[in-house]
């Protein structure tokens, strides 16, 4: 069938608005650009949250976020994070938040070392894309977390059920101390996430 004039301009005025509608949509990356030249110990906003640049390797960057809203159980039964109320958290809801933000294609998993605290491995290793600090990145980044005025998690479990152990959790007290609490207190959840050095 031939076009006509008519029929063309409409497919035409069809394409200009198509293509308007592309250039106006926001590009994530672009939406979130955040602060250029930025380094380690250097504090950024996302989310609501504001951020601590730990480290950056490899193109990314690992980053704190301080303590999300109400305080939250670890969980109601066990220290093993793998299959714990707040790992669903950070990795459900407040994973969607961040993609909304950024976009998940700028969120890099991170590889979670379990082992207790007195050197248990039972729970093993796992990736997170949301997760929480270890014992031993606390210990690592120490200098670049300053004290809070409340408790917050650590990913570790303090030790294990092959220890007759299953509820005590590793958590940061508000002087900077790494202690013991049971898994189904509610204390802080501090955010760790590592970002695309892109969105930099």
């Amino acid at each position: 069938m031939a076009l006509t004039m008519k029929a063309l301009q409409e497919q035409i005025n069809e394409l200009r608005k198509e293509i308007e509608f592309l250039k106006a949509k926001p590009n994530k990356t672009e939406k979130v650009k955040l602060l250029k030249g930025l380094q380690i110990g250097d504090k950024f906003q996302l989310c609501g949250l504001e951020w601590t640049i730990l480290d950056i390797h490899d193109g990314r960057y690992d980053c704190l976020g301080s303590k999300l809203g109400d305080n939250r159980r670890f969980d109601p039964e066990s220290n093993d994070w793998r299959n714990s109320e707040v790992r669903g958290y950070l990795n459900g809801e407040f994973y969607n938040l961040l993609c909304e933000e950024i976009g998940g294609e700028n969120i890099i998993p991170a590889e979670r070392d379990l082992t207790s605290l007195d050197g248990q491995t039972e729970y093993g290793i796992c990736e997170d894309a949301v997760s929480l600090l270890t014992i031993d990145e606390y210990r690592k980044y120490r200098k670049l977390i300053s004290n809070a005025d409340y408790w917050w998690w650590l990913i570790n479990p303090w030790s294990t059920p092959c220890n007759d152990s299953k509820y005590g959790v590793t958590v940061v007290s508000p002087v900077g101390n790494v202690l013991r609490i049971g898994c189904c207190n509610d204390d802080g959840v501090r955010p760790f996430v590592s970002f695309k050095s892109i969105i930099f």
